[in-house]
C-alpha cells in the first residue's frame, strides 16, 4: 500500500514525546504491523528545538500551513494546544480531506459538533485518545472495550494538578494557597492555574466522556462546575475525621427513566475504603461502572511527555489500519452534533448526601435552629459535629452531614440558616459520594 505520511504541528513536551517514539517504533510499525507509516514533516516555531528530536528524514519547517496544504501527508497531528489558531489548524486539515489526531481537551469540548461535522463532510475523521487521561486508554475504553454494556456511571479523578493538591493537604495539613505554590514549584501546576484549579480542565475531560457514553453532544457550557480554591485545611481534617478523603471529581450518572443527565465537576467527600480515595499525587483515573462487565477502574499517569504521547502514537496506528482498510469511519462519531444534545441536569437538580460546615455562635438553641430549618425542607440530619472554642475565637464550627437530599432544598435552607444573627461567614458546602 502507499505510503501513510504523517504531519506534526506542535514539537513542544507532548509532540517531542510523539517524534521520540515513532523513531523508536517505526520499524515494528512498518515490518511487524505492515503499516507504512511515516513523519513526513514537522512545524514549530522552534526550528532550534527541532534540531534535538531524531527528526529522521522529517522536513522541518516554522510554518504549519506547510503541514496542511502538503497534498502527501495524510494525518495531521495537532498539539498547540488553545482556542484559536489550534482550532483553524484542525478546520484547515479537516477540509483538505485530511485525517487528524489531538489531544486538545478543551478544543474537543467546546468545538467538537463544528469540528465533527467538517470531518463528515470532507471525508476525514478525528481521533482524540489523548485528550482524556494523557496515557490512560480512557477513550478506547469507552468506545470500543465497553460497547457491549450501557454505562451506569463514571467517576473521575482526571486532573492531575488538584489532586497532588489535595493530596497534600491531606497528607500535610497544609492550606491550600502554600500548597499550590509548591505544586507550581515543582511544575505540576502552570503559572497560572485558574483552567485547573477552578475545574475547567476537568470539565472538559467530563462533558467529553459524557458525549461519548450517552450518544449525544454534552455542551460543556452547561456543564455544573466547580474547583477546589474553598477547599480549606479544616474540610480536610473534618474529612479525615468522619472517615472521608476530599477529591475533585468529574461524575456521570443517569438515574432509569429519566432524560436529563447527572454530569458535573465538584469536590467530593470519599469514604476512605472507596477505590478513588487511595489514587493520589498526580495520578489520575477513571471509574466506569457498566451493566454486564461492573466496575471497571483506569489508573496511570493523566499528562506529561511520554504517556500522553504514548495516546497520540495509538491513535496513529489507529488512523494507519483505517486507512488501510479503506474504512476511515470505522468507528463513526455522527452523534456528536448539536442536534443531539444532551439535557444536563441542573445543579440545584442533584440529588446527593452533602457535608456542610457552618460557623456559629458558641451559646444554647443553636443547634436546635439549624434542625428546624432542614426539618422544614425534609432533610435528615446524619451526623453533627461541634467542636469547642479556642483562641478566643466567637465563632465554633459545627459539622453536618445529611442523608439524601435535593440540592436546591439544602441551599433553601442554608440561606436560611446564614441569615440568623448567630452564623458568621459562608457556609462550606460538600457533595458526599459514598
Amino acid at each position: 500500500m502507499a505510503d501513510i505520511k504523517i504531519g506534526l504541528i506542535g514539537a513542544g513536551t507532548v509532540g517531542s514525546g510523539v517524534v521520540k517514539i515513532m523513531n523508536k517504533q517505526n520499524a515494528f510499525f512498518q515490518e511487524s504491523l505492515g503499516l507504512p507509516v511515516s513523519l513526513a514533516r514537522i512545524a514549530d516555531r522552534d526550528l532550534e528545538k527541532l534540531k534535538t528530536l531524531p527528526v529522521g528524514n522529517a522536513i522541518c519547517t516554522g510554518d504549519a500551513a506547510d503541514v496542511i496544504n502538503d497534498p502527501e501527508i495524510n494525518i495531521v497531528i495537532e498539539l498547540i494546544g488553545g482556542y484559536t489558531f489550534a482550532k483553524d489548524v484542525v478546520l484547515n486539515s479537516l477540509k483538505k480531506g485530511k485525517h487528524v489526531i489531538t489531544a486538545n481537551k478543551a478544543l474537543i469540548a467546546k468545538f467538537g459538533p463544528e469540528l465533527f461535522a467538517t470531518a463528515k463532510e470532507f471525508g476525514g475523521s478525528i481521533h482524540f485518545e489523548a485528550a482524556v487521561g494523557g496515557g490512560m486508554p480512557s477513550i478506547k475504553t469507552i468506545r470500543e472495550a465497553m460497547i457491549g454494556n450501557d454505562i451506569r456511571s463514571v467517576y473521575t479523578i482526571i486532573n492531575g494538578t488538584c489532586n497532588y493538591i489535595l493530596t497534600e493537604m491531606t497528607e500535610k495539613g497544609a492550606a491550600f494557597a502554600p500548597t499550590l505554590q509548591e505544586a507550581q514549584r515543582l511544575g505540576f501546576a502552570e503559572a497560572n492555574p485558574a483552567l485547573d484549579i477552578e475545574g475547567g480542565d476537568t470539565g472538559h475531560k467530563t462533558a467529553i466522556i459524557a458525549s461519548l457514553i450517552y450518544d449525544g453532544y454534552c455542551d460543556y457550557d452547561k456543564v455544573p462546575v466547580r474547583g477546589i480554591t474553598e477547599i480549606s485545611a479544616d474540610d480536610i481534617i473534618s474529612a479525615k475525621e468522619l472517615g472521608y478523603t476530599i477529591k475533585l471529581l468529574g461524575v456521570i450518572k443517569r438515574k432509569d427513566g429519566e432524560e436529563a443527565v447527572d454530569v458535573r465537576v465538584n469536590p467530593v467527600m470519599l469514604h476512605n475504603d472507596h477505590i478513588l480515595a487511595s489514587v493520589n499525587g498526580v495520578f489520575n483515573a477513571v471509574l466506569l461502572e457498566g451493566d454486564a462487565v461492573g466496575p471497571i477502574l483506569l489508573y496511570g499517569a493523566g499528562a506529561g511527555e511520554m504517556p500522553t504521547a504514548s495516546a497520540v502514537v495509538s491513535d496513529i496506528i489507529d488512523v494507519a489500519r483505517n486507512i488501510k482498510s479503506g474504512d476511515t469511519n470505522r468507528i463513526p462519531m455522527h452523534f456528536y452534533a448539536k442536534e443531539n444534545e444532551l439535557t444536563i441536569k441542573g445543579i440545584d437538580e442533584i440529588e446527593s448526601r452533602f457535608y456542610l460546615r457552618f460557623a456559629v455562635e458558641d451559646k444554647p438553641g443553636v443547634l436546635a435552629d439549624i434542625a428546624e430549618e432542614f426539618g422544614k425542607r425534609n432533610i435528615s440530619i446524619a451526623s453533627v459535629m461541634h467542636k469547642e472554642a479556642h483562641d478566643g475565637n466567637d465563632f465554633v464550627p459545627v459539622i453536618i452531614t445529611t442523608d439524601m437530599a435535593i440540592e436546591s432544598d439544602l441551599r433553601d435552607a442554608v440561606v436560611a440558616i446564614e441569615a440568623k444573627a448567630f452564623t458568621h461567614g459562608k457556609t462550606q458546602i460538600i457533595h458526599i459520594e459514598d
